[in-house]
């Protein structure tokens, strides 16, 4: 739920605390979501030279990767080689069609991920290899893949997948990016959050719930005039974002409708006020205007089973989802990272420490 977006907002007082401040499967397995359109410009490293000046030399035909976030433009019915049929990670999916290969050099302990975009009428996979073995599956998927990996070389190929033996070959875009998590306490505050018409029966924090995708919103790098539709100069805004936090994913989420303001991906407030890295990892919860935090507060998800992965979220800049049944909602790149999805049980609450930096977050306690 947007609210007037034609000027800023003064900061509203935090939660009441006690305790501190305050997407669907591919066609063909594997994480996945829908096919997108290309923002960001790139190339390739070719092969034969030595990665960086360091390591081993590039092999010949394989694109050795060495700096985040990375883009490259192929195109499978002109290049490419057609060496790996199948991988573990679905060993059923016919990959016979030629492939593109990347060694990527991984510098630290952290998250790989890759996404792909394809040209309409092309079906190429993506997948991420512990080694240059297709045996060696960490995790694949139609649009994008994700694992968690140590320091070295990791590999990222992305294959043609073929239809009744006829590879859907053709042109398509990779992005590889790679985020060392920061690592550390995720405590969260004690206390209640007053919600819209909750009739004094407020939501205790940390409060366990579901938890929904959201879309995108507008930012202070992104000038008027703004969408005047659910999609437009949304492509401009995913390179923005992924340029900015390093993260990569497939994108696939619209702009915030419009729901009372007066431009889609509005929030709340002036988009002045909204640094791109905010909106790269907001969340929302339908607090009240009063119990609204702070922009920028700082807000822990993590899953409630338990687990180390967590996600920093920027609170305070838009109010929603309006069904209280949900605590709260988030953007499509905590989730990718979470690895759960639209109304997915998590844990939410204030952090104690708020200088934690936002983003991605390993979990010592």
């Amino acid at each position: 739920m947007s609210l007037a977006c034609s000027g800023p907002n003064a900061a509203t007082p935090p939660v009441s605390s006690s305790g501190g401040a305050g997407g669907s499967d591919g066609p063909h397995g594997g994480a996945g979501g829908a096919a997108g359109s290309g923002g960001v410009g790139g190339g390739s490293a070719g092969g034969g030279g030595t990665a960086g000046g360091a390591g081993a030399p590039c092999p010949a035909d394989v694109t050795c990767v060495e700096s985040f976030p990375f883009t490259d433009e192929r195109d499978t019915s002109a290049e490419g080689k057609s060496s790996f049929d199948a991988y573990a990670c679905a060993p059923d999916a016919d990959e016979s069609g030629p492939e593109i290969v990347y060694r990527v050099s991984v510098p630290a302990d952290g998250f790989l991920s890759a996404a792909v975009y394809e040209q309409q009428g092309v079906d190429v996979d993506v997948h991420i290899l512990g080694s240059h073995d297709p045996d060696d599956c960490l995790d694949r998927g139609n649009y994008h893949a994700r694992a968690d990996v140590g320091a070295g070389e990791r590999w990222v190929v992305v294959d043609t997948f073929a239809q009744a033996g006829k590879a859907q070959a053709g042109a398509f875009r990779v992005d590889i990016g790679f985020t060392e998590p920061s690592d550390g306490p995720c405590t969260m505050a004690q206390g209640e959050m007053a919600r819209v018409g909750d009739g004094g029966n407020h939501l205790k924090m940390p409060a366990t719930g579901p938890v929904v995708k959201e879309a995108h919103l507008v930012t202070q790098e992104e000038p008027a005039p703004y969408p005047d539709g659910p999609t437009d100069e949304l492509a401009s805004h995913y390179a923005l974002s992924q340029g900015k936090t390093g993260f990569v994913l497939h994108r696939d989420e619209p702009w915030a409708p419009l729901e009372g303001g007066s431009f889609y991906g509005c929030g709340i407030g002036s988009p002045a006020d909204f640094p791109v890295l905010h909106e790269a990892w907001y969340v929302n919860m339908y607090w009240t205007k009063e119990s609204r935090p702070a922009k920028g507060t700082r807000m822990i998800l993590r899953d409630p089973k338990g687990g180390s992965r967590a996600v920093v979220v920027a609170a305070g800049y838009e109010t929603g989802p309006g069904d209280p049944a949900n605590i709260g909602g988030t953007v499509e790149e905590a989730h990718f990272y979470l690895g759960t999805g639209h109304e997915s049980t998590l844990k939410l609450g204030i952090a104690v420490d708020q200088s934690l930096p936002f983003g991605p977050r390993r979990c010592t306690d």
